[in-house]
């Protein structure tokens, strides 16, 4: 046999196995849609529920500072860190591991006033630092407040009631919003008159505290006063949910 009768009859097994192919190929694909009949998706209620718990605060957290303005920047930082130092040693006497402290601001700027339009000379440096401080125990607060004051501080705001661990409050929150929304699904169900389904899905929306945050300003302490008095109050944990639940 020649090689061109072998070349044509290689061509026709080809194409032959290409078109099986191709009506097997057809025979898999998915129907086309029916002109005039719209596509339904699975019938489904979507809602959404909230759940909040309220819980005691059990710790605290403020911001504790001390500024100082002199003649020379070294002047001024001397005296910053003088009774910086002694409000850290009060923070530490009355109880506070130093991993609860923990420094976040260190400043130092110039004063130079301004006078008919122009910037005068130097008239002095100022210079501030302030440390996060927080409580564990919460029946040792106001003392800790009164000390830090008494040692030389001149800034104290930010007091912050907390919880030590929120995550429980936090998960009840959901919990509480994922039956709140299911409780929603099964009225729209009633009221459309059908049969709720399954759960299909769920998403959070997020989880947010109510802390209570109360400024407080400096002020000094005689040494047989009474400790600052402090409201513990209660935190409230709020959350979320995106449900999605079939109709039978």
């Amino acid at each position: 046999m020649t090689g061109r009768p072998l070349v044509a009859a290689a061509l026709l097994v080809l194409s032959s196995f290409a078109g099986g192919a191709r009506a097997q190929d057809a025979s898999l694909r998915a129907p086309p849609p029916v002109p005039g009949v719209p596509h339904r998706p699975p019938r489904s209620i979507a809602v959404s529920g909230e759940g909040r718990v309220s819980v005691a605060t059990d710790s605290a957290s403020f911001t504790v500072g001390v500024e100082a303005t002199a003649k020379t920047v070294g002047a001024a930082t001397a005296e910053v860190n003088a009774r910086m130092k002694a409000v850290l040693d009060a923070v530490a006497r009355a109880g506070v591991a130093g991993k609860d402290v923990r420094t976040v601001r260190y400043d130092v700027s110039v004063e130079r006033p301004w006078k008919d339009g122009k910037q005068q000379p130097i008239a002095g440096y100022r210079v501030s630092t302030s440390a996060d401080v927080r409580v564990r125990e919460l029946p040792k607060l106001g003392k800790i407040l009164d000390a830090v004051t008494a040692a030389g501080s001149n800034q104290l705001q930010s007091l912050r009631m907390e919880r030590l661990d929120p995550a429980p409050q936090k998960l009840e929150a959901l919990a509480l919003a994922y039956a709140a929304a299911r409780e929603k699904a099964r009225a729209l169900a009633v009221a459309a008159g059908v049969e709720l389904g399954d759960f299909l899905s769920v998403s959070e929306g997020g989880v947010s505290p109510r802390p209570m945050v109360m400024p407080m300003m400096a002020r000094s302490m005689a040494a047989d006063s009474a400790p600052a008095p402090v409201a513990e109050g209660e935190l409230e944990y709020g959350a979320r949910v995106e449900a999605v639940f079939g109709v039978k």
